[in-house]
C-alpha cells in the first residue's frame, strides 16, 4: 500500500453503500416515527416502544415535512460512506 492509502482524503463525496428496508424487528421496536426539524435539516424522531427516542436524519431527497408521520413499511434506511469518515445513516421516503 502506498502512503496515500493511509492518509485522510479531503473533498471526496459521500456515496450510498447500502439501501434497505427496515426489518420487522426494527419496526416492532418503534411506537411512532415523525419528521422533526433539526440543526442541519429534518430528521426522523423514533419514539421507542420501550421508552426513549432515537433520531436519524432524513435524506435530502425525501418529500415529507415537519410533523408528518413516517411509514416504516415504505421507508428505506440508507448507509452513506466516505473515505476517512465513519458511515452515516439517512431515512429515505
Amino acid at each position: 500500500m502506498n502512503i496515500f492509502g493511509k492518509l485522510k482524503m479531503y473533498a471526496s463525496k459521500w456515496s450510498e453503500t447500502e439501501c434497505r428496508n427496515f426489518t420487522a424487528e426494527e419496526i416492532a421496536a418503534v411506537q411512532s416515527a415523525t419528521v422533526v426539524a433539526s440543526q442541519y435539516g429534518n430528521s426522523v424522531c423514533f419514539l421507542m416502544v420501550g421508552g426513549g427516542q432515537c433520531y436519524i436524519p432524513l435524506d435530502r431527497d425525501s418529500t415529507l415535512g415537519v410533523g408528518e408521520s413516517v411509514d416504516l413499511q415504505a421507508a428505506k434506511l440508507k448507509t452513506l460512506s466516505k473515505q476517512g469518515e465513519e458511515d452515516i445513516m439517512r431515512v429515505s421516503i
